[in-house]
């Protein structure tokens, strides 16, 4: 994968019909997974307005991880 350049991005599209898009549990487990690696990686903490919600979310859970978030607080 190169960095820069004048090419569009590659965009993948959404499986939108797939009943699986709407899986609540499964929409529950990617976006844990995500906000794991966002709270481990910290790379863009500056950039991105998520970090301060998801910091408090995790201040404030029992385990002071993501898996204490509730997922409603997603």
């Amino acid at each position: 994968m190169r960095e820069g350049g004048l090419e569009a991005p590659f965009r993948r599209p959404l499986d939108w019909e797939n009943p699986d898009f709407y899986d609540e549990a499964k929409l529950d487990a990617e976006m844990r997974r995500v906000l794991d690696i966002c709270h481990g990686c910290r790379r863009c903490f500056n950039l991105c307005d998520s970090f301060p919600r998801l910091f408090d979310l995790v201040d404030e859970s029992a385990t002071m991880e993501v898996d204490g978030v509730q997922p409603s607080d997603f």
